[in-house]
């Protein structure tokens, strides 16, 4: 049986994509060029990323918009709006406002239909008509503003995007739990309202980040930690529980547990050993693993070597690209149990992985955002939880602390307060 001609409509514009996806990634490369030699030196500015429509993205958005009534199917590709997306990226809110009146400044040549170009650039043009920031269907505003590149004698259309830290990653979130979910209710309203108290937590956390990074130039480097884990734990709090509720039905606070990922995070994660690489682990770890004095010496200078603000704005950008639909809460796992005394620890975790749900959700969570497979993250985890309670420690004192440890109840074993209390005990 023959099927309806929307599927050769989709097809045919899908291979107008591929044949001519030279031209796009050319085009991608030229624009992403030019805005990186003219804003990537601005202090605001943290990254300028593009991206071109996939072809299963194309054939989503030609259903969910029936684009099939718009244009020929050979001329979509070139008619889309946003065929090419480039994100400007940027600090905070205030930024945003800041690096569009940038750009208003550069492209001031006007050439008609409200699009307008910078001084003898004519082959990069942005349609600056319209008001700014607009407002989307959600209710937020956000700076989007259309434009087209020459290349080739082809004109590409792109869609300019300018995002703060904590706008992207609101965004991506919304864009992995909604948008791309086709199990979201529309008019499932407790969702809404959760996704609501998200957004308005990182507003929150938009302002604290912005006096952090104020504040960053004192000399009060002790308190910069603090405050970087007061952030992260806040963010992944909120993201976390609305993932919960969305799966779950169950509406509970895992702040404590948000608190014990970000003390893993920011000591002993793939990313802190990546982002510190050729630092010695002991100035990694400060404040997380084993305390940072060695032969009754203070070591207080080895947060000289941290750059705080940098390693927040790279773990948000780190965080928001976390696959949210893959974070299957409540699901067993099977791992696998290291040797020696780590293995002992390993025991008592995996004696109640699969059967307590809030040590279950916490290797869920911890999971979905390291970066290496289930069983090496887990013997990170539990090498990094061996560090924390046992190092310096005599063999009768690891063999108490061993036995105390069995007798913690489940939901309490990874606790940060867990852990200070194992260290602790001699």
């Amino acid at each position: 049986m023959d099927k309806i001609t929307i599927f050769s409509y989709i097809d045919s514009a899908c291979d107008v994509l591929d044949e001519n996806a030279s031209g796009f990634s050319h085009a991608a490369e030229r624009l992403t060029e030019y805005l990186q030699n003219t804003f990537g030196t601005i202090d605001a500015t943290i990254g300028i990323t593009s991206r071109i429509k996939t072809r299963d993205s194309l054939k989503e958005k030609i259903l969910r918009n029936h684009l099939y009534n718009d244009h020929p199917a050979d001329r979509l590709v070139f008619e889309m709006h946003d065929i090419i997306g480039v994100r400007l990226e940027c600090r905070f809110f205030k930024d945003e406002a800041f690096l569009y009146s940038k750009i208003r400044e550069l492209f001031d040549v006007p050439l008609g239909d409200g699009m307008y170009c910078p001084q003898g650039k004519k082959t990069i043009r942005l349609k600056l008509d319209t008001p700014q920031p607009e407002k989307q269907k959600n209710g937020f505003n956000i700076y989007r503003i259309d434009g087209s590149i020459t290349y080739a004698g082809e004109n590409y259309n792109f869609e300019l995007q300018i995002k703060s830290l904590v706008n992207s990653f609101w965004s991506e979130i919304e864009h992995k739990l909604i948008y791309k979910n086709i199990r979201y209710n529309q008019s499932d309203n407790l969702m809404k309202e959760l996704l609501n108290s998200i957004h308005e937590s990182l507003t929150g956390v938009d302002h604290q980040l912005n006096l952090i990074f104020d504040r960053f130039t004192d000399n009060a480097i002790e308190n910069q930690r603090a405050q970087l884990e007061s952030m992260l734990s806040l963010a992944l709090n909120e993201m976390f529980t609305a993932i919960i509720r969305s799966q779950t039905g169950i509406s509970v606070s895992i702040s404590d547990y948000s608190e014990a990922v970000v003390a893993y995070l920011l000591s002993a994660s793939s990313y802190m050993k990546g982002a510190n690489e050729g630092l010695p682990l002991r100035k990694i770890v400060k404040n997380a693993l084993i305390s940072d004095t060695q032969n009754g010496e203070s070591d207080e200078d080895d947060d000289e070597d941290i750059n705080y603000s940098g390693v927040l704005i790279s773990l948000m950008d780190w965080l928001r690209n976390v696959d949210y639909n893959t974070i299957a809460i409540g699901e067993k796992f099977e791992l696998a149990q290291p040797d020696g005394i780590n293995g002992e620890i390993a025991r008592v975790f995996l004696r109640h992985i699969n059967d307590d749900f809030y040590l279950n959700t916490f290797f869920h969570i911890f999971f979905s955002i390291e970066r290496g497979n289930d069983d090496e993250d887990f013997n990170d985890y539990i090498a990094y939880y061996a560090g924390r309670v046992l190092a310096g420690k005599t063999q009768e004192q690891i063999y108490r602390t061993l036995a105390a440890l069995g007798e913690i109840p489940a939901h309490k074993l990874p606790l940060e307060s867990t852990i200070t209390t194992l260290a602790a005990l001699l």
